[in-house]
C-alpha cells in the first residue's frame, strides 16, 4: 500500500462518525471540499499515490462553510500541521485560483471544532501508524 493510501485509510478509520472534508481554499479563504467519507473505500486504498492526488484534484468542487481548525496532512513526509482555518498558511505557488490546494505531497483535512479535537484525532492517527512501523509527526500552532 502506498503512503497516501496508508495515511488515508487510518484517517478514515479514526474519522468514523465525524463530518470531515478534504479541503482547498482560494486566496480569500473560501473553502471547497470533498466529504472524507466519499474517499473511505477499498478502491481508494488500492490506488497509487499519483492516482489519489489526481482523483482528489478532480473531485474538490463543492463550496463548504466551516471554521475551527484544519490540518495540512503530508503523507509523503509523514506529518500533520494543525492551524486555524482562517489563517492563510502553506500556500502553493503552483495554483493561482486556489493557492491552498491539494498538492502532490499534501492535502488539508477539516473542519475540527477545536484545536484539542484536531490534536487528539491526529495523536490517534500517529499512534495507529506507529503500530505499522511508520513515524507520523504532529505540529500545531
Amino acid at each position: 500500500m502506498n503512503r497516501w493510501a496508508k495515511v488515508l485509510k487510518v484517517i478514515c478509520e479514526e474519522a468514523k462518525g465525524k463530518n470531515l472534508y478534504i479541503l482547498e481554499a482560494d486566496s480569500d479563504m473560501n473553502w471547497f471540499g470533498l466529504p472524507l467519507k466519499d474517499l473511505c473505500t477499498d478502491s481508494t486504498y488500492s490506488l497509487k499515490d499519483p492516482e489519489i492526488y489526481r482523483m482528489l484534484k478532480g473531485k474538490i468542487n463543492e463550496e463548504v462553510r466551516g471554521g475551527g481548525f484544519v490540518a495540512l496532512v503530508n503523507p509523503v513526509n509523514m506529518y500533520a500541521d494543525i492551524y486555524e482555518s482562517s489563517s492563510p498558511l502553506f500556500a502553493s505557488s503552483w495554483t493561482k485560483e486556489r493557492p491552498f490546494d491539494v498538492t502532490r505531497d499534501s492535502f488539508r483535512l477539516g473542519f475540527f471544532e477545536t484545536k484539542e479535537e484536531a490534536v487528539n484525532f491526529f495523536l490517534k492517527v500517529s499512534s495507529r501508524l506507529k503500530e505499522e512501523g511508520i513515524s507520523f509527526h504532529l505540529f500545531y500552532r
